[in-house]
């Protein structure tokens, strides 16, 4: 059966990811789960938004008053996702009493909510259709981290004013990102204390500090 192709933006991700889900009822997770497992096992085609309400076990009428589209419904479950990694980093730098280890231990938390996560599965399946969202259309992404981390790099004094902030910021951003493009690494990902010795290294020349005789 002929689809519409799924037009798939990276503004409504970034938009979705830093609502306050708590106004949401249970069923919008519902929805949202139905569609990770069929975009896991279909990727972006070969399923519709009826497809969706027999997996949930819902009516198309509800599904379809809370996600009208099957754009809205990726949308939805890639916003979910960004969410809850930026939740899961928030957690873990906040039981870091420095900068430093705020930094690597969000790296490391990235790179864990990557593995198995809806993104990297249509990365790999579909890299065509999904690159794009991260390459040129990558800015929404960037502008959120760069938002995210400038002020944090200021506060403790690792950037001379807001400018240098941000630069910083959007350079680690960009590193995050090359990792989410790339998964293929010399970094041992198998070994969270080399690895984080690893990512000290890697990010001290970044932040100007002297993470590279950290152990």
């Amino acid at each position: 059966m002929a689809r519409r192709k799924l037009t798939i933006a990276l503004a409504p991700i970034v938009a979705g990811a830093v609502v306050d889900p708590s106004g949401e009822d249970a069923v919008v997770d519902v929805v949202l789960d139905a569609t990770a497992g069929l975009l896991r096992s279909h990727g972006l085609g070969g399923w519709s938004v009826e497809d969706v309400a027999e997996r949930a076990r819902l009516g198309r009428t509800t599904v379809y008053r809370r996600f009208p589209s099957r754009d809205d419904l990726v949308h939805g479950v890639l916003a979910r996702e960004l969410r809850r990694t930026i939740a899961a980093i928030g957690a873990t730098v906040a039981r870091e009493t420095t900068l430093e280890g705020r930094v690597v231990e969000a790296t490391l938390v990235a790179l864990g909510e990557l593995d198995g996560s809806v993104v990297d599965h249509l990365l790999r399946r579909e890299p065509a259709n999904v690159l794009p969202l991260l390459t040129t259309g990558a800015g929404p992404l960037i502008d959120l981290a760069r938002r995210s981390m400038a002020p944090a790099l200021l506060a403790a004094g690792l950037a001379g004013g807001d400018d240098d902030a941000e630069i910083a910021a959007e350079t680690l951003a960009r590193l995050g990102l090359s990792f989410v493009l790339t998964r293929d690494t010399v970094l041992p990902v198998d070994d969270p204390d080399e690895l984080r010795r690893a990512v000290r290294r890697l990010l001290a020349p970044v932040l100007g500090t002297g993470l590279g005789s950290a152990v």
